[in-house]
């Protein structure tokens, strides 16, 4: 039995489909396929009922699932245990993003890992600050990026100053009504973002709808929606197209971390990962 066909079963039955899988573990959905059936032929066992709506686990495949997580994690525990150099390290990463790739430099990371810490895998997700932290502190995540400040229980690293600017659709002006009187689309769920618009128009926002996806949330602007909080470079990319206005009258500046829970900072996937967000942000010891 190949350790990666016991890995690629576990997200497979997470995930609930071939495509995200594949993307979590930085393959081919065929490869990740192919995984499956020499798992299934090795245990002489159907794992999943394949539908044109996805992957579901079959009843024995429920059964083997909790038992192929414990033999995962048993086998990296010992693997990692062992382990004299970062290139033996073997593990997943789960890894939470609150910008888009490209301004978070994941493809980057990638390759650095490919190259430096081969046996280790990213499981990517799009999440909020405040979802980030709860889901560290119930060990559903690894670590990520989040905003503002960091609870005592999370080791940082500082990673760069973000400039953040108001975005609207692209016809709208200020003329009747002040920004103070706007609809907005907020982003809920104790993020940062929220608190620094109360403190400039208040707590009588008029809030239309919460979502934490910048994707959604940009999608939501251009339609006509509200007014929200963007990242200035990526709004800016919109702006030049004219698919929103950029609005500056209340830009400001918040900190990005990458967090980590403290009392897993010596977790060998961990340990690993820290280093290379270190060269990736180019942060000193």
């Amino acid at each position: 039995m190949e350790f990666y066909h016991l890995r690629s079963f576990v997200v497979v039955a997470k995930t609930g489909n071939l495509t995200l899988a594949a993307k979590q573990l930085f393959t081919t959905p065929p490869a990740i396929s192919a995984h499956i059936k020499a798992l299934e032929e090795e245990l002489q066992t159907q794992l999943f009922i394949r539908s044109s709506k996805g992957m579901k686990l079959t009843d024995k495949g429920e059964i083997l699932l909790r038992k192929a997580q414990i033999t995962l994690d048993s086998a990296l525990e010992l693997v990692n245990a062992a382990a004299s150099s970062q290139n033996e390290i073997i593990g997943t990463f789960q890894l939470a993003v609150n910008q888009s790739p490209k301004q978070l430099k994941i493809t980057r990371l990638a390759e650095n890992m490919r190259e430096n810490i081969p046996g280790v895998t990213l499981q990517v997700s799009s999440m909020a600050t405040g979802k980030t932290i709860e889901a560290i502190r119930e060990d559903a995540l690894d670590g990520g990026y989040v905003y503002g400040d960091i609870p005592n229980d999370l080791f940082a690293l500082k990673i760069k100053l973000q400039k953040i600017t108001t975005i609207a659709p692209y016809s709208f002006h200020l003329t009747d009504k002040t920004i103070r009187q706007c609809d907005w689309i907020t982003m809920g769920f104790h993020c940062p973002f929220d608190d620094f618009l109360k403190s400039k128009i208040g707590d009588n926002i008029t809030s239309v709808m919460s979502c934490d996806d910048e994707t959604s949330r940009l999608e939501l602007v251009k339609s006509g929606l509200g007014l929200s909080f963007y990242e200035q470079e990526e709004a800016q990319i919109y702006a030049n197209k004219k698919e929103i206005t950029i609005l500056s009258d209340l830009d400001f500046e918040i900190q990005l971390y990458f967090v980590v829970a403290k009392n897993r900072v010596n977790d060998p996937v961990i340990k690993a990962l820290l280093q290379e967000i270190r060269v990736l942000w180019e942060i000193a010891y």
